[in-house]
């Protein structure tokens, strides 16, 4: 049974004032315990159990109706450590519904904005961010907005023009808030927002709304699964894509694939198209159909050192030299130590053709980001700006990573306290994802199922592994699938996605879909009709 809606968190909290390092502890029905700093729980405007014992009834308004104007929020107090900069009633323009944009900030330097619709659906959808975050994710808003949701979203407490990547969280004279601001960007900030958000949406609407939701995909996604298991009285529902739930090992896989490239085994990406057909000549009919697409590519047993073409003598686009090919085995077997200790799961074939964007070149997206991770949040202590990827220690380093890891990775298999609440989560991941490794949030599942049961686990959780699906979205695949609408329709009307089509979308037209079945399921050929139609698979248990 679904929880009725409350105002604020029912939790309770034993908390001192967080500029003086107090703590809390959740109570029984949770049995989590985390540190925390403060809460803003225990800055509200109104009291807590005022809040609590209120009900909905008490308002004679017409629900989804603003029951004060848009500027009375930006003099409302919510809390000393709450600054509402301003609150401003936009009109429709476009397909953009009027509503009230609030803004604002929560100390030391977590800014959010939230929008509220003037027509609202009684509903709180809050999105997540990308990368090291450190901007608000307006675009993902204002689509909630559209869609009638009261929707928010935080920078996580840094400003990403200010503090390149990970540097907000290095400490310095200038910098004396970097721990908390680190807390932040882990999993606080958003915890906090989202409490606020609601306590605004009851001071602008006079009620809580009937349901909330949580929206994100990569570093949201990860964010969506610490809400899940620290605080799961904030989301009825969450929608959980691409998780880099075990964030600090997948940090130190970019750096293993960094060190890959220097040297004689540095990989041009004038040889991806070369490695891209070896890996598809080999892996694309492993599932019966010959389509542009690895179904699971676990299945596949490619090896560098047998499959890609060689160069004879020299070097050359279309073939690959023997350091080049080592390298390639590093890539695809993932990093050890020197013992042979598997540290972190290799990468799975498929998102070879942006490897460019993501790999094989020191400067591209993900080894800036994973070097400076390292060495101003992760590495225990942190090293500091003139630490370079390079000096990356697989037998020593790891264990550095302990203390960050508490805070980053979502790994606790123990959700039933969302699943007592009623709690539901569709989680997604792309086979072909390049930026966050697919196998971790496998696992986790698995390990989730291992804890409280399988059939148990899909009462409340389900996973959906995309085929040919880079990070978040492109790729080969039928990419393009509506998450939201999915966990929406098993919170409110008790239907679980038993099967969800995707579509592969090119310049806005629908050249391909297939069923997208809840793991381990896949889809299967049924052995006739078109295979660009949903309709001509089915979903299965693996053989």
């Amino acid at each position: 049974m679904r929880r009725p809606p409350t105002q604020v968190s029912a939790r309770q909290y034993s908390l001192n004032d967080r500029r003086h390092g107090g703590r809390f502890y959740l109570n029984s029905q949770t049995g989590w315990h985390q540190r925390l700093k403060w809460s803003i729980l225990a800055r509200t405007g109104i009291h807590m159990k005022t809040l609590l014992l209120l009900p909905i009834s008490a308002f004679a308004l017409v629900a989804g109706q603003p029951a004060v104007k848009c500027d009375a929020i930006a003099a409302r107090s919510f809390g000393d450590d709450v600054k509402i900069q301003s609150a401003t009633l936009v009109t429709a323009k476009g397909n953009m519904p009027e509503h009230c944009d609030v803004r604002g900030v929560i100390f030391p330097e977590a800014k959010f904005a939230l929008k509220l619709p003037t027509v609202w659906n009684d509903r709180f959808e809050m999105v997540g961010n990308g990368g090291t975050a450190g901007t608000i994710s307006l675009g993902a808003v204002d689509g909630a907005v559209r869609k009638g949701y009261a929707s928010s979203s935080t920078d996580t407490g840094h400003d990403a023009a200010k503090e390149v990547l990970a540097v907000f969280a290095y400490e310095t004279k200038d910098n004396p808030n970097a721990r908390r601001k680190f807390l932040d960007f882990a999993w606080l900030s958003v915890h906090e927002t989202a409490v606020l958000s609601k306590q605004i949406i009851q001071a602008y609407y006079g009620a809580a709304p009937k349901y909330s939701y949580w929206v994100g995909c990569s570093t949201g996604g990860r964010q969506g699964m610490q809400e899940a298991q620290r605080f799961p009285e904030d989301f009825d529902g969450l929608v959980i894509g691409a998780p880099g739930l075990y964030n600090t090992g997948n940090s130190m896989r970019r750096i293993w694939i960094g060190q890959s490239q220097v040297g004689d085994g540095a990989i041009p990406d004038t040889k991806l198209p070369a490695l891209t057909k070896a890996v598809y000549d080999k892996c694309d009919a492993v599932d019966g159909l010959k389509d542009g697409i690895i179904d699971d590519p676990r299945r596949c047993d490619f090896k560098p050192s047998r499959d890609v073409p060689k160069c004879a003598s020299g070097d050359g686009t279309d073939c690959f030299t023997a350091a080049q090919i080592s390298a390639l085995e590093k890539i695809y077997g993932g990093p050890r130590d020197s013992r042979g200790a598997q540290l972190f799961p290799g990468e799975p074939v498929g998102s070879e053709p942006v490897w460019a964007d993501n790999f094989i070149a020191p400067d591209k997206t993900v080894l800036p980001r994973a070097e400076s991770q390292m060495k101003y949040a992760m590495l225990d202590p942190a090293p500091g700006p003139s630490w370079k990827y390079t000096m990356f220690n697989f037998d020593s380093d790891p264990a550095r990573l302990g203390r960050a890891a508490a805070e980053l990775n979502a790994r606790n298999p123990d959700l039933s306290p969302l699943k007592q609440r009623g709690g539901k989560i569709v989680q997604y991941s792309g086979w072909a994802d390049q930026q966050v490794n697919p196998y971790p949030g496998i696992d986790y599942y698995n390990s989730v199922s291992t804890q409280l049961g399988d059939t148990a686990t899909r009462d409340f959780y389900r996973l959906f592994m995309v085929p040919g699906m880079f990070h978040c979205n492109g790729g080969p695949g039928c990419n393009t699938v509506d998450w939201l609408a999915a966990v929406v329709d098993w919170v409110e009307n008790g239907k679980a996605p038993e099967r969800l089509i995707g579509a592969h979308v090119e310049n806005g037209k629908t050249t391909r879909t297939r069923p997208m079945c809840p793991y381990p399921q896949v889809s299967v050929y049924k052995g006739s009709g078109s295979i660009d139609e949903a309709a001509s698979f089915s979903c299965a248990a693996p053989k």
